[in-house]
């Protein structure tokens, strides 16, 4: 078995890290404080090729044979020790992207591929928690409710949407893979306390009529495909997180040496040497099953779903005790902005609510199958 990165990973990876330092790193406490990600950010990620990575070359995109989401997965790491917020919208576009290549019309592609290449967003967003209403009229999708509060929705131009038909906080019925044309009079921007320069909003739906051409999947057919692409959003979600983990125990690391009491470095002290330690741990597990889970959806391996959704969990774990423990050795230094493990804290909070509940969705994907 072989754990090196070969030549084309390992320029991805150091091109990607460059960026990170000299760029996102500088960047990312004063887009967290205004809200809003620094200005040339499309700009400078565009040249290095984000956001149409996962675009057909076809259509003008730059992916031009199968994509690798080791490679994303190995770029999200980087990313998340940049900025989890504006990491996040560097990623936002590869499952709309994917999805609607493998299983969506011809409209469809060209509505999405069209926006896209012009500079727009899209973003995936799962109703786990049912407060989209969806109602099938003939071979038509009506939506109504909301969607959100979700990462990148203001300011996309579509939302890829994987939910169930029924009404807002009621019993759900068969599964629906979406592609949702949004418009500015629908969304809502907020500001939340986490992830902020990550242009969140939430989506307000009534009687939203969506043509049979923007479904990608519907019923027994949609469960492969939603399946999928959750397995490449958590896959993505756990490299970021353990990125972040990994920058709150560099901090912690350079904290603990610089910061003298009692004649002697504070990370010399064993108790705060063996938090660290333990994250930092737990953090280069978490890269492994990270990778695995890559390695596995390049693969087909028949795991990748269940890896997918377990490395998502055990790196948001291990994120938000290394945020903690990265705070703990700040001490009250820890919760002043002008510190940066205090953002580190506050972000780690957005890994764990995306997507839903990974140990419950395990278990309804057991009882599905075995239906």
């Amino acid at each position: 078995m072989r754990f090196a990165l070969d030549e084309d990973q390992d320029l991805i990876v150091s091109t990607v890290r460059r960026f990170v330092e000299q760029k996102l790193r500088v960047w990312a406490g004063d887009a967290d404080r205004a809200g809003t990600p620094n200005a040339d950010l499309a700009k400078v990620a565009g040249d290095l090729g984000f956001y149409l990575d996962a675009v057909p070359e076809d259509a003008d995109g730059l992916l031009d044979e199968d994509y690798s989401h080791v490679i994303r997965a190995l770029r999200g790491i980087e990313l998340g020790r940049g900025c989890a917020a504006m990491a996040a919208l560097l990623e936002t576009n590869v499952e709309p992207s994917l999805a609607v290549a493998r299983w969506g019309s011809e409209a469809a592609k060209s509505a999405l591929f069209g926006a896209l290449t012009a500079g727009g967003l899209s973003v995936f967003a799962h109703d786990f928690y049912g407060s989209l209403g969806v109602e099938t009229v003939g071979d038509s999708v009506v939506l109504s409710g909301t969607l959100g509060p979700h990462p990148v929705v203001d300011g996309a131009s579509h939302v890829l949407v994987a939910a169930r038909v029924g009404e807002p906080g009621g019993d759900r019925g068969e599964p629906l893979l979406l592609l949702v044309p949004l418009n500015d009079d629908q969304v809502e921007a907020l500001s939340p306390s986490c992830w902020r320069a990550a242009r969140w909003g939430k989506a307000s739906f009534e009687k939203l009529n969506l043509a049979p051409e923007w479904i990608l999947a519907r019923g027994d057919d949609a469960k492969q495909p939603i399946a999928d692409v959750l397995a490449w959003a958590r896959t993505s979600l756990a490299a970021r997180a353990i990125g972040v983990a990994q920058v709150a125990m560099e901090n912690a690391k350079q904290y603990g040496e610089e910061r003298i009491q009692f004649d002697r470095p504070i990370g010399t002290f064993e108790s705060l040497a063996r938090m660290r330690d333990s994250s930092e741990t737990n953090t280069a597990a978490g890269r492994l099953l990270v990778l695995e889970a890559a390695w596995q959806l390049d693969n087909g391996h028949p795991a990748a779903h269940d890896t997918a959704s377990r490395a998502r969990d055990f790196a948001v774990s291990t994120l938000a005790t290394a945020s903690i423990d990265a705070v703990q050795i700040y001490g009250g230094y820890g919760f002043v902005n002008d510190y940066p493990v205090e953002k580190l804290m506050r972000d780690a909070r957005a890994f764990e609510v995306l997507y839903g509940l990974e140990s419950l969705s395990r278990v309804l994907a057991v009882s599905e199958s075995a239906a």
